[in-house]
């Protein structure tokens, strides 16, 4: 009987798969366990977002219920206003406009880490502007417009948000100075301050804004002068300044530097001096209203060579002198108001000849000569108001030509003959004087 005893190579290999099997069990159960804290990590993060939706309704009073849908019993991706990423866990957006809500806004709203789009606008919010909002770092869009909110802007928002393309924080009850810390946020595109209490002056570094699209700082109590730094702003298209701010002297010459310009509204803001020639620059201007200012001197020439111009107001202003030869070449001009000023001369022939007019209002100046006898003949006009003037002659005859013309008015001036058998035609026509 042969006996054979066991080879020491075979005992080391056992022991080696016994090792290495309870080597990989160790690591399955460590995978596990990870997953598991991921899990539990997730979960925790989605309750949080839920927990803050919750407590943000409850800030709020919703008298038409139309936050019915905000139930703990539903997924916090299908409720009114919220919008969830691919995952249906993380909160993306959060618009709330239009609700009619009232009560305050939750600082809670800043656990929401993934909120790209806030928006409570048109509502009836008080309160201050929560500062943790900040803390939504992802946040691009930010619309807090039409509230009541008050208080001071929070300089935190300025260190917070640096993703920010939009905020608009327009007609609230915002009081305290212009924030200059708002110029740290480098990416907006949409600022609008607008009608609130702001006081203080436009600060120089307003002009510092690489990507800014649109500006409005009107309907505050701002004062001072309008900074030449604005004109750093060359990607700007619209700029909005006017009504209930007080500005000292006039516009900046720099202002013609803004060459992607297309509405510039500036009235009502106590702006004086003479127009600058250099805004004859935007030639992608359309919509120009410095109406209710102190302006004076004569009509600037080079507004005749905007030729994208639309719309220009510049009423109840100073302006002497005669209207501009070059404004013949406005020919996509639609609305025309140059009344409560100091103009005189006669009303050019080429104003009859303005292919998109709509509305000319002249009255109150000092406009001699016979009216244009081809206004009208463009078959657009809706508004004709040349009253107190000393204009003499007689009513061009193909007023009406286009049945548009609401509104004629001539009476205060010189004018005689009989009135044109077009107008007796006129349907559209409901005030004449």
């Amino acid at each position: 009987l042969t006996l054979t005893t066991p080879s020491p190579f075979l005992n080391q290999n056992l022991t080696y798969t016994e090792r290495e099997k309870k080597r990989a069990m160790k690591l399955l159960l460590l995978l596990l366990l990870l997953l598991h804290i991921s899990h539990s990590f997730t979960a925790a993060r989605s309750i949080s977002e839920f927990r803050a939706l919750l407590s943000l309704k409850s800030s709020i009073v919703d008298e038409q219920s139309h936050l019915s849908s905000w139930k703990p019993s539903t997924s916090f991706c299908l409720w009114t206003g919220v919008t969830c990423d691919v995952s249906r866990r993380h909160v993306t957006s959060l618009d709330l406009s239009g609700l009619n809500l009232s009560g305050t806004l939750s600082s809670d709203v800043a656990h929401l880490p993934l909120l790209q789009n806030l928006s409570v606008a048109s509502n009836q919010i008080s309160g201050p502007i929560p500062p943790e909002i900040a803390n939504l770092s992802t946040l691009r869009h930010l619309n807090l417009s039409n509230n009541v909110f008050n208080g001071s802007y929070p300089d935190e928002l300025s260190a917070g948000l640096v993703n920010l393309q939009v905020l608009d924080l327009y007609n609230n009850n915002l009081t305290g100075d212009l924030p200059v810390s708002i110029t740290n946020l480098t990416q907006l595109r949409h600022l609008h301050l607008g009608g609130n209490y702001f006081a203080g002056r436009i600060p120089a570094a307003y002009g510092s804004w690489p990507v800014l699209e649109y500006l409005a700082v009107s309907g505050n109590e701002i004062t001072g002068k309008i900074p030449p730094e604005i004109g750093n702003l060359t990607s700007l298209r619209e700029l909005y300044i006017g009504y209930y701010n007080a500005f000292e002297d006039g516009l900046p010459p720099e202002i013609g530097n803004l060459s992607e310009l297309v509405r510039f509204d500036a009235a009502n803001c106590g702006l004086t001096g003479e127009i600058p020639p250099e805004i004859g620059k935007l030639q992608n201007l359309d919509t120009l209203f410095l109406q209710v200012n102190a302006f004076s001197g004569a009509l600037s020439p080079e507004l005749g060579m905007i030729s994208s111009l639309k719309s220009m107001d510049l009423s109840n202003n100073m302006f002497t002198g005669e209207i501009p030869a070059s404004f013949e070449q406005l020919k996509n001009l639609t609305l025309l108001n140059l009344f409560r000023n100091k103009l005189y001369g006669a009303i050019p022939e080429f104003i009859g000849d303005l292919p998109e007019l709509e509305v000319l209002q002249l009255w109150e100046n000092n406009f001699t000569g016979s009216i244009p006898q081809k206004l009208g003949e463009n078959g657009r006009l809706v508004i004709l108001d040349l009253s107190s003037n000393k204009l003499t002659g007689t009513l061009p005859p193909n007023m009406c030509s286009g049945n548009r013309l609401i509104t004629l008015i001539t009476l205060g001036n010189f004018l005689f003959g009989s009135i044109p058998d077009s107008l007796g035609k006129c349907e559209s026509l409901t005030r004449i004087r």
